[in-house]
């Protein structure tokens, strides 16, 4: 009976630490996309003040008035490509909250199964020991009686 419990509980562990690897593996995916997106925003600034100085370098040669407004849209699609990347950024930190706190609870719903299969152990040892210690004092009381 108690090696049934341990064996369910054991089975049971394993699938609660299968579920925290991958609560822990969604984790790290959306933590790289964060990376991934921070990555890109540094990128795009970068293109921003490239583009900034090639405006003033256009205002100050005299440039057409078609490249100048060109030059300008091109600025401002910049501009709104960085504010959809760190809304989209938020929204992942976001996720990362609720991924945080589903691995925290896989992790803790693993480390009882393991907690439980241990002790399930120790009652099993109990028991064996009980069952000994119950076979060796029949054992004794059986040569007790013949002699």
């Amino acid at each position: 009976m108690a090696a049934n419990k341990i064996e369910r509980f054991t089975n049971l562990g394993k699938i609660q630490h299968q579920q925290y690897e991958q609560a822990l593996a969604g984790e790290l995916k959306i933590r790289q996309m964060i990376d991934d997106i921070d990555a890109s925003v540094v990128q795009v600034k970068q293109y921003q003040q490239d583009y900034q100085q090639d405006l003033l370098q256009f205002q100050q040669q005299s440039c057409t008035t078609d490249k100048l407004l060109r030059t300008r849209k091109f600025l401002q699609q910049l501009m709104q490509m960085e504010v959809d990347q760190l809304r989209q950024r938020q929204g992942l930190e976001l996720q990362l909250q609720h991924a945080q706190a589903e691995t925290m609870q896989r992790l803790q719903k693993s480390r009882m199964s393991d907690k439980l299969t241990q002790k399930a152990q120790v009652e099993q040892l109990a028991a064996n020991k009980a069952l000994d210690n119950k076979q060796m004092d029949a054992i004794f009381s059986h040569r007790n009686t013949k002699s």
